[in-house]
């Protein structure tokens, strides 16, 4: 499985527990990186999720990214 089969958030729960394996290639660039939070966002409606799945997907962000909740909290906004 790929990141990009991640569709909800209950498949992103369970790659967050370890319980799916999935595999990913890590992004060299900046740009490459913010694109591709931009993308997940969108595709996962970020702004119209509650407060719990806002949390799951930030750290999904963070896990995958490599960046800290520092980081990745002004680039969600």
């Amino acid at each position: 499985m790929s990141l990009e089969q991640l569709s909800t958030i209950t498949a992103i729960k369970q790659f967050l527990a370890g319980t799916q394996a999935v595999a990913f290639g890590v992004l060299t660039t900046k740009k490459e990186r913010y694109s591709w939070i931009q993308k997940t966002l969108v595709k996962h409606r970020y702004i119209t999720l509650g407060k719990a799945d806002k949390g799951v997907m930030t750290r999904y962000l963070m896990k995958v990214t490599g960046y800290s909740l520092a980081q990745i909290k002004p680039l969600i906004q």
